[in-house]
């Protein structure tokens, strides 16, 4: 018997089942069994699990409220809550009914996925880990084999890469290991096709990921497009966060995740790769593309130094200041001689209204490029 039910919106009705019971059905369809197995125990057919998983699915996040409206015709949280938590779970008085609060559900049929109609089924089912960023895709596996989404693991051909399905783990971020191998988790296209390789040489022993893109053990280190990174210091290896400007809510984020430079004791690196005559110790984003060392500067962005900047006067306009925009799109910048644009000079007579609004905002700056010709 299943437990699924109908629950009338509108002129018509639109199927309901337990949330934990989608979870179970999700799991078990992500480990490999086939739709033609799970979707009779939930007494769904195809069409209609496509429009519940496309419901249900973001209830933990704080997404997916379109499809919660289209779905259930207008139904408030909380009555949404009411309806899909039980009979195994209910709200208990004075709870907030808040759907992302199913996540604590999820996590528990996580770890336990025979629950409901798949209580007696002897499917072999165990979750690995979520994605570092695909968050609604997980590893697991059924004993013998690890899938990613539902898929065996792959290389960057689409050949099946065997792994040890009862030690494999996530490492961090889109690291990964088993008792044998590290391995990495590449991606690529306009789809952002994911697949899998081994870290050649890798020291699973000293292994540590640094964020979705680097990492090192003890002799080296590794960017995740499958570069070997032969460090003289690996045990300095360290990834440079990223600036995020925030000109909405005046705040400056450092990305630490994300980014993708890097250094150690004797450089800097930028996708995996040295970027030349960068000094490591000083090393720093600056925003929208730049990075400096206090002596040089980059925008990269087009992985290009930026010739003849004044390094030590180089700005660029943070949240609370005026913000400069570039005729043709992109941010401007400037330094006591010049402003620029993509990592261009740009000729000052040109620019002297656009940067009006900050040189006014900024009067603590004095004897600049715009001062001589603003008169």
């Amino acid at each position: 018997m299943t437990e699924r039910s109908d629950h009338g919106v509108g002129d018509g009705t639109v199927p309901v089942i337990p949330y934990d019971t989608f979870e179970a059905a999700s799991l078990f369809l992500a480990t490999g069994r086939t739709r033609e197995e799970v979707l009779p125990l939930i007494g769904l057919a195809n069409g209609e699990w496509d429009r519940l998983r496309e419901t249900y699915r973001w209830f933990p996040t704080a997404l997916g409220e379109s499809y919660r409206h289209a779905y259930f015709k207008g139904l408030d949280d909380a009555a949404i809550c009411r309806l899909v938590l039980p009979p195994r779970w209910r709200l208990q008085e004075g709870d907030t009914a808040d759907l992302r609060s199913t996540r604590h559900i999820r996590e528990a049929v996580w770890r336990n996925p025979h629950v409901g109609p798949f209580a007696g089924c002897s499917w072999p089912c165990t979750f690995i880990a979520a994605h570092a960023e695909a968050v609604l895709c997980c590893y697991t596996h059924d004993g013998k084999t690890v899938y990613f989404d539902g898929k065996p693991l792959a290389d960057r051909k689409g050949g099946r890469i065997v792994v040890d399905a009862a030690s494999f783990r996530a490492v961090a971020g889109r690291w990964l290991a088993d008792r044998h191998h590290v391995y990495g988790q590449g991606q690529y296209g306009a789809n952002q096709t994911f697949y899998w390789y081994v870290v050649e040489g890798a020291d699973a022993a000293t292994f540590e990921a640094l964020n979705l893109r680097y990492a090192r053990d003890g002799r080296q280190a590794y960017y995740i497009t499958g570069k070997t990174i032969r460090t003289k210091s690996p045990e300095a290896f360290e990834v440079v966060p990223e600036l995020r400007l925030n000109y909405r809510d005046g705040t400056r984020d450092p990305l630490h995740d994300t980014s993708v430079i890097a250094r150690d004791r004797e450089a800097v690196y930028f996708y995996g790769t040295r970027l030349k005559n960068a000094i490591p110790d000083s090393f720093r984003d600056i925003g929208h593309g730049y990075a400096t060392d206090g002596t040089s500067v980059w925008f990269l962005s087009r992985k290009k130094l930026v010739e003849n900047a004044d390094a030590a006067t180089f700005t660029v306009p943070g949240p609370g200041e005026p913000h400069v925009t570039g005729r043709h799109g992109g941010s401007c910048v400037t330094d006591q001689y010049r402003p620029y644009v993509e990592g261009e000079p740009c000729d000052p007579l040109q620019w002297i209204e656009d940067w009006r609004p900050f040189f006014e905002a900024r009067p603590d700056l004095k004897g600049w490029w715009w001062h001589e010709l603003a008169g």
